[in-house]
């Protein structure tokens, strides 16, 4: 996908204030909640402030990803849910405590096509089964729609009885597993919340450790936490002028024919010009 992802925000829907204050943060994207943050009894009061804010106000969160989380297949919000996300056509409605494809082929039959484009599809990923049976669900999902997994590590770990260890060294198995599958099939993955939202030292490293696993962003809880995550997903200088580097090296009629060159001390293949022509192009996509 060429939207950028690094800070994804979740919203509560019932919260008029939070959610047009998000609409001025420099975030990627907005998970407007409806799940966890919203109390059974005011589900309904929180689908019509949504629904109003989104109607009223959507030209305020211009240049913003948009995405809805909606209750589970198996609760008594379900229909109604999907219901006002057709009304609304946000970018992407939120799935959560997926462990099958099923889940996304049904709420794909249910979203509207007609005279737009179906809000595509994002999956928690938030427990030991839908880990397990995660390559089924993605390589059946992307036909329904499937673009994006979001880890639901708070839940992963209630469920799993899992203690996270020091700098969750005992998720990054499960984190690893979740990141082949999804570059396997192209499905972007963005990393779990930080609850201690003054601690910005552990929610660097986070980022920085699904950075290197290859997940676009984090999902953060609090406007205090949107910088810090900015800064971890973008390319610094350095990276950039690299990158350049080895494209500019290879286009030089020299090295035409070179499979490996030597730039400035560094053995340099090929493959490393894929992978700056790549990164290159992400960048330039996201400014």
């Amino acid at each position: 996908m060429n939207q950028k992802l690094r800070s994804v925000l979740y919203v509560p829907a019932l919260n008029e204030k939070a959610m047009r204050k998000s609409a001025t943060l420099a975030v990627d994207a907005i998970i407007f909640d409806l799940e966890d943050s919203v109390f059974p009894d005011q589900k309904a009061q929180a689908r019509s402030c949504l629904a109003e804010v989104l109607t009223k106000e959507r030209d305020q969160f211009q240049g913003k990803y948009l995405a809805i989380r909606i209750n589970a297949q198996d609760t008594a919000f379900w229909n109604d849910d999907l219901a006002m996300v057709n009304q609304v056509r946000p970018d992407a409605v939120v799935l959560p405590k997926v462990v099958s494809a099923q889940s996304i082929f049904d709420a794909a039959a249910r979203l509207c096509t007609s005279n737009d484009i179906q809000p595509k599809i994002w999956c928690m990923i938030e427990n030991p089964l839908g880990i397990l049976r995660l390559e089924n669900t993605v390589e059946n999902g992307i036909k329904a729609g499937l673009e994006c997994l979001i880890l639901g590590t708070n839940d992963l770990v209630k469920d799993s009885d899992l203690d996270p260890g020091k700098d969750r060294c005992n998720l990054s198995p499960w984190f690893s597993h979740v990141m082949l599958v999804a570059k396997s099939f192209g499905v972007t993955v963005i990393d779990g919340v930080l609850n201690d939202i003054k601690n910005t030292e552990a929610l660097s490293a986070e980022s920085e450790m699904a950075k290197a696993l290859g997940m676009s962003g984090k999902t953060i809880i609090h406007p205090a936490q949107v910088d810090v995550v900015n800064q971890c997903f973008s390319p610094s200088p350095e990276q950039i002028a690299w990158w350049k580097k080895i494209v500019e090296a290879y286009n030089r009629p020299e090295h035409a024919g070179s499979g490996v060159i030597n730039l400035e001390g560094t053995m340099v293949e090929r493959l490393h010009l894929e992978i700056a022509q790549r990164r290159l192009q992400e960048y330039d996509q996201t400014q």
